[in-house]
């Protein structure tokens, strides 16, 4: 009985340890939100990955399988409107992620989810638009130089992608260069 009693209180006191952040983005801009991305379990060489909101805790692609990653890089970008922007190694066959954001005016955080080669070089933010854009270094699906995925905000369904052969215009965003590691 002292064995199963030591057990429970054990189980008990390991599940009340809060998981680690591992980095808080205060996203949007005058009405903003604070997301955190959260570690969770190991499993073999990764880990379960968290999005935190609103007190509520969400696997980053839907399911915990499709959440465990490696190679994980979290960015806070962005000045007047800012963004949350992850990349990393997870079940597919390419470097997954998403950038988050609290535009003007929206009712809830936007997310755009991407799928590519390498990770984004890129974040374009304005008020109602979102673009990521990747360096496709020859490798890909195109020949272009460059591949821009774009959300428009309060169109969830509506995201684009694009080859492209150079840059978008940084007229009416804030252009930020993200970092290509972890540092």
């Amino acid at each position: 009985m002292r064995i199963l009693l030591g057990i429970v209180s054990f189980g008990a006191a390991s599940v009340s340890f809060a998981m680690p952040v591992v980095k808080t983005c205060s996203v949007g801009g005058v009405r903003h939100q604070n997301v955190s991305v959260i570690k969770d379990a190991k499993v073999a060489s990764t880990y379960l990955y968290y999005l935190k909101q609103d007190g509520n805790r969400i696997p980053f692609f839907g399911t915990t399988e499709q959440s465990r990653g490696d190679s994980i890089l979290v960015q806070c970008a962005g000045k007047k409107l800012r963004a949350l922007i992850v990349s990393g190694e997870f079940t597919a066959n390419a470097l997954q992620g998403f950038v988050v954001t609290y535009a003007p005016g929206a009712s809830s955080p936007e997310r755009m989810d991407f799928a590519e080669k390498s990770r984004p070089r890129w974040l374009y933010l304005a008020p109602r638009e979102i673009i990521v854009v990747f360096s496709t270094s020859g490798y890909g699906e195109t020949s272009a130089p460059y591949v821009a995925y774009r959300h428009a905000v309060g169109t969830s369904n509506a995201d684009t992608i694009k080859a492209l052969n150079e840059l978008p215009s940084p007229v009416g965003f804030e252009v930020v260069k993200l970092a290509q590691q972890a540092r």
